[in-house]
């Protein structure tokens, strides 16, 4: 349940960092965490769905999409983790 409260607390703060890869990075972490807590895959995909919907309907441009995603799958890949974010 915690790592559900720290990935609604990145959605939430999503606009201050949308011209920036951590946020992507930060999302990864989470993400990543959550497989190693337990959470299905599945379970994790739906999150990620969701994180990407709402990063979609925010309003951000696809530069900013890009960025977000270049950091979500670099700090996959440094967490030896097998999540890829969708560009």
């Amino acid at each position: 349940m915690k790592i559900l409260f720290l990935l609604a607390a990145l959605v939430i703060a999503g606009p201050a960092y949308a011209e920036r890869d951590d946020f992507g990075m930060g999302a990864a972490s989470v993400a990543c965490a959550m497989l190693d807590a337990g959470y299905s895959r599945y379970q994790v995909e739906k999150v990620l769905d969701l994180l990407e919907r709402d990063i979609i309907n925010s309003g951000i441009n696809e530069r900013q999409q890009f960025q977000m995603a270049s950091g979500f799958n670099y700090q996959a890949a440094r967490n030896n983790c097998s999540l890829r974010y969708r560009e």
